[in-house]
This record gives C-alpha cells, sequence and structure tokens, in this order.
C-alpha cells in the first residue's frame, strides 16, 4: 500500500481538506492509499515514510531527496485541482 502525507503548516483544517480530497480521488481511481495529515513539524526527511508529501505550506528541501513532494494550494483554491490530484496519482503509480 502506498502512503501519502497531506502537510500544512497546523495540521488542522487545511490538511484535513487535503486529506478527504486526495482519499476521495484515489479511491475512485482503485489507487490503494493510506493518506495522512501532519503539521509540517511533525515530519522529517529520515523518518519519512511518505511516497509523496502534498503540501500546502513549505516544505524543507531535504524532503526532495527522500520522496516526491506536490504543492497541494490548488486543492484549497479549485484553480488546477484535478491537474494536481492527477499528478499525486501518477506519482503513486510510478
Amino acid at each position: 500500500m502506498k502512503t501519502v502525507y497531506v502537510v500544512c503548516a497546523t495540521g488542522i483544517a487545511t490538511s484535513t481538506m487535503l486529506r478527504l480530497k486526495v482519499s476521495e480521488y484515489l479511491e475512485a481511481r482503485g489507487i490503494d492509499a493510506n493518506v495522512l495529515q501532519y503539521r509540517v513539524t511533525e515530519i522529517s526527511p529520515d523518518r519519512t515514510e511518505a511516497d509523496v508529501i502534498v503540501a500546502t505550506c513549505e516544505i524543507p528541501r531535504e524532503f526532495k531527496k527522500v520522496t516526491r513532494v506536490i504543492d497541494g494550494l490548488s486543492l484549497i483554491t479549485g484553480i488546477g485541482e484535478e491537474k494536481t490530484l492527477a499528478a499525486i496519482a501518477r506519482a503513486l503509480k510510478d
């Protein structure tokens, strides 16, 4: 099973919205993934198990060395949302 971290600054409202959207999208496409939400201070590049990180805040560069990081702001604004969701699905299939 794949793992997706959805990350925002506080780990409350925004990441909850992201978790729901990403989970629903992946489930509708038959992609089995565990979608977990965090605040940015709760994650560490040397302990991450994420196949993809979807974030609405700045993620330290070190994470890009260990996993794919996708900007999730479009999932909040709705502008470019489908493109971002498709990028998440592609990353999980790679």
